[in-house]
């Protein structure tokens, strides 16, 4: 799959705003994040993305694998102009590895370098983070951000791809509340082991059960805590 290049106009956009804060208003500076719209010809048909313009490769191979095709898979991906791509998928990846196991300590210390490496957040507030770890290496594979949680899904499966990588022998880490959608997806993309920063729904702790994947959520360092929210008999959060 080829990896496209960063957009030109991925930086943030200066401009003006007005601000009510401890009853006074101001003038200032603020910056704000890009926003596009992004094409993805898969098989005929046209879909519209909207994401932050990084890395567009991963982001529309990945999308093209988890939502429109499924599975995992090798992508050959064509950049048609600057905000347009076409998704052919090739051969079958295998994806059935187990994901390993951590302590509760190494659940939190990979939390957070995760969330305290510097990112595109930082400057804007708007942006989501994931992670593929490897619990067996402790080092995060990849990471990628978007301004969509979902978004930042694909990208890793993009990733995955790219570079044939199996997500299922991976924990996805992720900033984002875990909803039905969002564990759906991970799902789909082969994980077996999701720590996320937020949340969890019940329709995703429904799923976590009934697909085997363990999931824990709430995981903060600053707090030192999590919450499993599923686990298996033979569990992958070690006591």
């Amino acid at each position: 799959m080829t990896k496209s290049k960063t957009h030109s106009s991925c930086e943030p956009k200066p401009i003006t705003v007005t601000q009510y804060k401890d009853g006074q208003w101001a003038v200032h500076p603020d910056i704000v994040s890009i926003e596009v719209p992004i094409k993805l010809n898969f098989e005929g048909e046209s879909h519209t993305l909207w994401a932050w313009p990084e890395n567009l490769g991963d982001l529309v191979a990945g999308h093209a694998l988890l939502d429109l095709d499924g599975g995992s898979a090798k992508t050959t991906v064509e950049k048609v102009c600057n905000d347009e791509f076409t998704v052919t998928i090739g051969d079958t990846i295998e994806n059935n590895l187990e994901p390993g196991k951590l302590h509760g300590s190494e659940i939190l210390s990979a939390i957070a370098t995760f969330i305290e490496e510097e990112g595109q957040w930082h400057g804007t507030g708007c942006f989501h983070r994931a992670g593929a770890y490897n619990a067996k290496t402790h080092t995060m594979l990849h990471r990628t951000e978007d301004i969509g949680r979902h978004n930042c899904i694909d990208r890793l499966a993009g990733w995955a791809s790219r570079t044939e990588t199996p997500l299922s022998g991976l924990v996805l880490m992720i900033s984002a509340r875990v909803t039905a959608s969002l564990c759906a997806k991970a799902i789909r993309a082969g994980y077996k082991f999701i720590i996320s920063r937020s949340a969890v729904t019940s329709a995703a702790i429904a799923m976590a059960q009934e697909h085997d994947v363990t999931l824990v959520g709430f995981a903060r360092d600053q707090e030192k805590r999590f919450t499993v929210f599923h686990d298996l008999q033979t569990p992958r959060v070690l006591t």
